[in-house]
């Protein structure tokens, strides 16, 4: 079961990834951005719905927008993620809160309660993936 600690060492541990892969890739030569780290991508030689998202935040943090935006719309909310939970995963930890923690489970039962929303979001994923092996990246 998800205790508050595990969720707080679990956003941190994968924020600590999503920054060092970034810095790694932002501080690499331009071709090194370009290769394919995604492992079913290497494997399939077929993009995941995810595919291009570390690229996308990368041109978002060098103001390129559009191009963010059509390299993968998931940048922009795993930007959104990558400044907003971490922070209030800090806040809650220095407040001695739970807030982060009980919004999280409010959203699983969001989630597992409304499947009308839960399928939505499931197509707009699957439509992300076929965005991304129609564009070929």
């Amino acid at each position: 079961m998800l205790t508050s600690k595990r969720l707080h060492g679990l956003i941190w541990s994968l924020a600590a990834a999503s920054f060092g892969l970034l810095a790694w890739l932002y501080f690499s030569e331009p071709e090194a951005i370009s290769t394919r780290i995604c492992p079913i991508n290497r494997v399939t030689g077929v993009p995941c719905p995810s595919c291009g998202t570390a690229r996308s935040l990368i041109l978002l943090s060098e103001g390129w927008f559009a191009a963010a935006l059509m390299t993968n719309p998931l940048g922009y909310l795993a930007a959104l993620m990558l400044l907003v939970i971490p922070l209030w995963s800090l806040s809650d930890l220095l407040r001695k809160r739970e807030t982060l923690f009980n919004a999280f489970r409010r959203t699983e039962k969001l989630l597992s309660e409304n499947r009308i929303l839960a399928a939505v979001l499931v197509l707009l994923i699957l439509a992300n993936w076929i965005w991304n092996i129609l564009k070929g990246l």
